[in-house]
């Protein structure tokens, strides 16, 4: 309309003309319909160099700063560091600006590195930029309850500091159940954090068996390797068969293999639970064998000897049906043993003054049973 009307003396009209023709002074004016100064800096590029370069573009970007000087905050600063390429000053200031969340920081020191824009030089935090901002970021990541997995494998991207780090992190993990715990020792194999990892097994065994779950304290004493922890667990586990008369969740023994020879004490168990399973199964020949071969053998813990002689009651004087000559059980030398370890036991002391009778009852058995044997043995 006023282009038909040939009125050009309107102030919005000069205006656009003044626009199209790159007026900066005319941008400045209407400065405030553009909310920050990288929105003017766009407008007013499109019109006055339309083919400006990056290169180029930092210079524009500083008048365009001075005109909003008022309103600038970090970020604009971050943003006119970035267009002057300057990698370094816009991970320092981010680092500055965003302490509590490291996840920018971290991410652009780790692209900056692989693209060969960040030196791996050692500062005075003992590692390089790069690995400093990993370090802080797997932090805030290592105790959530969902990422701390995550955490960890940040920890091990910083080869200087990462085990260190995690060292003191992981103990520190909360382990609220078996499945957690199991995930965290599993992370740690998996990284070969071997100490760290039975570190925990450790810590779980301990719960365990404050909560006398000598079975699930066992299990991880043997994750661990602890031989100390193993042997002192089983004979925990002995003691409660000498006042209760049974066992108690041990099924994973027979699941073991060579582990049983972590520990004599762990090696005597799983034997004595063997024993109990001939007996149950009406082996009392292999039975026998196995209950002499313990007595002689000293794996268990002394006080336990006088529990194996009262176990050898039911199988003295009675008759082996799988021999051709119907024999007894024991013959003379197994009941030799017997009888030595009963003398030894009295020598040593290890009676008590309650066990006596139970003692005379032994030794008469033991005494009948060598009798029997002789007469079925062949001269």
């Amino acid at each position: 309309q006023n282009l038909e009307s040939a009125n050009f003396v309107l102030d919005e009209s000069s205006d656009i003309l003044e626009i199209l023709c790159g007026n900066l002074d005319v941008f400045v004016k209407y400065k405030d319909l553009a909310q920050t100064w990288y929105h003017l800096m766009t407008s007013y590029l499109l019109y006055t160099m339309p083919t400006v370069t990056v290169v180029t573009l930092h210079h524009q970007a500083k008048d365009m700063m001075g005109i909003y000087k008022d309103y600038l905050n970090p970020l604009d600063e971050i943003l006119f560091s970035a267009m002057e390429f300057d990698a370094h000053s816009v991970l320092t200031q981010c680092i500055t600006q965003f302490r509590n969340n490291w996840w920018l920081s971290a991410h652009l020191a780790d692209i900056l590195y692989h693209a060969k824009q960040l030196d791996d030089t050692e500062l005075q935090y003992g590692c390089s930029l790069r690995e400093y901002t990993l370090l802080h970021y797997a932090s805030e990541l290592i105790f959530h309850e969902d990422f701390w997995s995550i955490g960890m494998d940040y920890f091990m991207e910083c080869k200087k500091l990462g085990k260190s780090y995690l060292e003191i992190a992981v103990p520190r993990i909360p382990l609220e159940n078996q499945n957690k715990a199991l995930r965290v020792w599993s992370a740690c194999e998996k990284h070969g954090l071997v100490s760290i990892g039975s570190n925990v097994c450790r810590v779980m065994s301990s719960a365990a068996n404050q909560s006398d779950q000598l079975g699930l304290a066992l299990i991880w004493s043997l994750q661990a390797k602890d031989l100390v922890s193993v042997t002192k667990i089983s004979e925990t586990i002995l003691d409660n068969y000498i006042e209760t008369g049974g066992f108690s969740n041990l099924d994973f023994l027979d699941q073991l293999g060579n582990n049983k020879l972590l520990s004599n004490r762990l090696m005597f168990l799983g034997k004595y639970r063997e024993f109990h399973s001939l007996i149950k199964t009406q082996q009392q020949k292999k039975a026998a064998d196995l209950l002499v071969s313990l007595v002689e053998s000293n794996l268990g813990p002394p006080r336990f000897q006088i529990t194996l002689l009262l176990d050898s009651l039911p199988l003295i004087n009675d008759v082996d049906e799988t021999s051709e000559s119907s024999g007894v059980v024991m013959d003379s030398r197994q009941t030799h043993v017997l009888l030595k370890a009963l003398e030894d036991m009295q020598i040593k002391k290890l009676l008590k003054e309650s066990d006596m009778q139970k003692i005379e009852t032994i030794r008469l058995a033991l005494v009948t049973n060598l009798a029997s044997s002789f007469l079925n043995e062949p001269w």
